[in-house]
């Protein structure tokens, strides 16, 4: 009768852990509960691809006011505006900017970038919050520049405070110390079972 010892399967092991370490990540992942300042953060910075989007209805709606602030820089331009708008300028040899369309591509290209962004901070990673302070930033400037340097209608100043607004709510919320507590909190985790390795092995030792 053979009485050798049998080895225990390595494979049962390894599974274990392996299936161990999977459902130990899906109950943090699960657990990570996003703080309301992450959820007014984000809805700040939707709130702002939604003022981008009335501002291109805007800038259809006034088009010939646009057209006519920008002729208003260009020497000789004002004038042929003023006898037969837009197209006397391009018959003039001027090219006036076409203001719609750009806005328009820019507020589908910065829905897409904040739906990214807002999905990734959700998970806690701080470069989520590092890219919408990039959008609130990039849409203060866009908005001082469009509502005031350029002297656009007044409507178009009216929007800009409020894009300024909703940019500085945003901003406040992702600096918010519930926000960064929040960022922090899955780099920390991870680091904790590494140093508990490290103390078993100098204990071991």
């Amino acid at each position: 009768m053979d009485q050798r010892p049998t080895t225990p399967s390595a494979e049962g092991p390894t599974k274990g852990l392996a299936n161990g370490s999977s459902d130990s990540s899906a109950v943090t992942s699960s657990s990570l509960v996003v703080p309301r300042s992450v959820e007014l953060a984000i809805r700040a910075v939707w709130g702002l691809v939604l003022v981008m989007a009335v501002l291109t209805v805007l800038l259809w709606v006034f088009r010939d006011d646009v057209i006519g602030d920008w002729a208003s820089g260009h020497q000789g331009a004002r004038e042929v505006f003023d006898q037969g708008g837009r197209e006397a300028l391009e018959r003039a040899g001027f090219a006036p900017p076409s203001f719609v369309p750009v806005a328009a591509t820019m507020t589908v290209v910065a829905a897409m970038i904040v739906w990214v962004l807002a999905a990734v901070l959700r998970l806690g990673r701080r470069w989520g919050q590092l890219g919408l302070v990039a959008v609130l930033l990039v849409a203060a400037y866009t908005s001082i520049a469009l509502g005031f340097v350029l002297q656009p209608p007044a409507v178009f100043s009216v929007v800009a405070v409020v894009a300024l607004l909703v940019a500085g709510v945003g901003m406040v919320c992702l600096w918010h110390p519930d926000t960064r507590a929040f960022l922090a909190g899955p780099w920390a985790d991870s680091s904790t079972p590494s140093t508990a390795d490290h103390g078993d092995a100098d204990r071991s030792a």
